[in-house]
């Protein structure tokens, strides 16, 4: 019986059945059958004798025991099995068959959940606004900010652009182009209101400063927009919030041609108006830089007024230009206007500071507001009916007089409770959604929340709850978020939601598989990111540590444990007396083999 011992050569050893096959880094040299209950003492010695400084000792004792393990075998009617030449092809064959199964099992990787569609873009690596080009076209965007879809009808607030694109069916396709384009008078042009402009001395601007007389502005038209933003159907007519010219329009239906013209206008006297606050007069027919609008029945209209830190609602759809709104909320009256109520670090229940988004579940009869400038969600648990009514619950602080990013963290140290700058809320039966805009990512939540400051269930476009980089800090992927702005939650209103797919959870609870769309604005990346699926439950960043460290050793002999009961040392894990007794950890320093 030959056989080859040495630590010098030592490779590995593979475990087949009873019988151990040792390598070395040239060739296979010894299969040796062994009991089940030996095999552990058997691999124990063998490593020893490897580990030793005398490998001539090493050789000697190995030999011994290996002569004595074929004997015992041979005593029990077990056949002991050496590689000898003519055993090779089959050995040969094994480590072939072994090692391709390895590496199948090495190239099998996960692949992280992320957006089923863009739009804007060819593919999720690219980035550019209008692709790169001077000009925009029919599928490019720039800055994107809110979404919407009625029937088979997409819309999209293309900032960056100045306009509003159509999709007259639904895309499938990534950078699937649009069909009709508002706003503009053609898919190449991107000057704000169609690069018209006026001085403020040739308006009555209310401003009283004379150093402003001569300061050219951009002169808004009734076909026109200005750095556009919510977007939303009510009742079969289109809603745009015409952000820069401090108004919302209404289109007589659904749009049928390039830059057809409103036929309703909020927040101006008329269409060819877009001064803020109609002469700097705040009051129930007046706007300031809008941004989120939406409805829930066909009836209400909700506006996020945000630079006069108020959400305006109106109870009934307005039926002239300048319609007055009938409720505001964050402030007492409508004529105030200051963040806050005018004491800007004294927050409450009843304040608000540039909110952004606004949206009204009409089953849970739920109001969401988003308070961009406090840091927080509001949620009011039934629609409001008086003026400046104070919110129920609040989300991204701890209670309602927190303001500070990420729940008083600061603006580096996000968490699964905070938010920094949200921007847009949305809320159906798949749960609840919240752009968290400079965090670059979106919590949700899978009820909506009944206590101030609770926790997000999962994160998407970033991998944990305590990062916030812009696409991770890496070339974007279909799974990260660069200042996500506006959502839209698609949801089949048809389908039995107790019937739903079941799925298994952790500990082998069943729970229900939501079957939505998320569409996400992914403004920085000038993109419209297209969610189905929500991603697995983050872990924190200490646990992927962990998990990483008790993973096994890729030099460790394969079968034994790279980990054991007694891999941690008691004393060194800190759970002797003082602070932190009987706590475990890891130790001060790792045992040695």
């Amino acid at each position: 019986m030959n056989k080859r011992i040495g630590d010098s050569n030592y490779k590995k050893y593979f475990i087949i059945k009873d019988s151990i096959l040792v390598t070395t880094s040239f060739e296979i040299f010894l299969l040796v059958r062994v009991e089940p209950e030996d095999e552990k003492i058997f691999l124990n010695r063998w490593e020893v004798r490897l580990m030793s400084e005398d490998t001539g000792d090493n050789e000697e004792e190995l030999k011994e025991e290996t002569v004595d393990s074929e004997e015992s075998a041979v005593d029990e009617g077990e056949d002991t099995a050496l590689v000898e030449s003519e055993e090779t092809d089959e050995v040969d064959e094994f480590e072939e068959d072994e090692t391709d199964e390895m590496e199948e099992v090495e190239e099998e990787v996960v692949a992280e959940v992320g957006a089923c569609l863009i739009l804007g873009q060819g593919e999720a690596s690219m980035v550019l606004s209008n692709r790169g080009a001077d000009d925009p076209g029919d599928n490019t965007l720039c800055e994107p900010q809110f979404i919407t879809r009625y029937g088979d009808y997409f819309f999209v607030s293309d900032r960056g652009n100045h306009r509003v694109l159509v999709w007259e069916q639904v895309p499938e396709e990534d950078g699937e182009p649009s069909g009709l384009v508002l706003g503009q008078e053609d898919f190449a042009d991107c000057l704000e209101n169609r690069g018209l402009s006026t001085t403020l001395d040739e308006m009555t601007s209310g401003l009283g400063d004379e150093d402003l007389d001569g300061f050219t502005i951009s002169k808004a038209q009734e076909d026109t927009l200005s750095q556009p933003a919510g977007i939303t159907v009510i009742d079969g007519k289109l809603y745009v919030v015409d952000s820069g010219n401090h108004r919302a329009v209404r289109y007589a239906g659904l749009p049928t041609e390039d830059g057809e013209i409103p036929a309703l206008v909020l927040g101006q006297d008329n269409l060819d108006c877009n001064e803020a606050n109609r002469d700097d007069l705040c009051g129930s027919g007046a706007l300031f830089f809008p941004m989120g609008i939406c409805s829930g029945d066909d009836q209400h209209v909700f506006i996020a007024d945000k630079d006069n830190h108020r959400v305006l609602l109106w109870n009934k759809i307005p039926f002239g230009n300048g319609w007055n709104a009938d409720l505001c909320l964050g402030q007492g009256g409508m004529d105030e206007r200051e963040p806050n109520r005018g004491e800007f670090d004294n927050v409450g229940a009843d304040t608000l500071s540039f909110p952004t988004g606004v949206f009204w579940d009409t089953e849970s009869d739920k109001v969401f507001v988003v308070d961009q400038g406090n840091n927080r969600v509001l949620i009011w648990n039934k629609l409001p009916n008086e003026f400046g009514r104070a919110a129920d619950v609040v989300i991204g602080q701890e209670d309602f007089h927190g303001r500070e990013p990420n729940s008083g963290l600061g603006r580096n140290r996000c968490n699964d409770k905070g938010l920094y700058f949200p921007t847009d809320v949305v809320c159906g039966r798949a749960g609840l959604f919240i752009s968290d805009t400079e965090n670059h990512r979106v919590l949700y939540w899978k009820e909506v929340p009944t206590e101030n400051g609770q926790p997000a269930d999962l994160v998407l476009g970033q991998k944990f709850f305590t990062e916030n980089k812009a696409n991770r800090g890496k070339d974007p992927t279909g799974s990260t978020f660069n200042d996500p702005f506006g959502l839209y939650l698609e949801e089949d209103p048809d389908e039995d939601w107790d019937e739903a797919e079941l799925e298994e959870g952790e500990e082998g609870e069943e729970e229900r598989k939501p079957k939505f769309k998320l569409y996400v604005a992914d403004r920085g990346n000038s993109r419209i990111a297209i969610w189905d699926e929500l991603p697995l439950s983050p872990q924190t960043e200490e646990e992927e540590e962990e998990d990483e460290m008790l993973q096994d050793d890729p030099s460790a002999l394969i079968g034994e444990d790279t980990v054991d009961e007694d891999y941690w040392d008691e004393e060194e894990a800190g759970e002797g007396e003082g602070e932190g007794e009987g706590e475990e950890g890891p130790p001060k320093e790792i045992p040695s083999v």
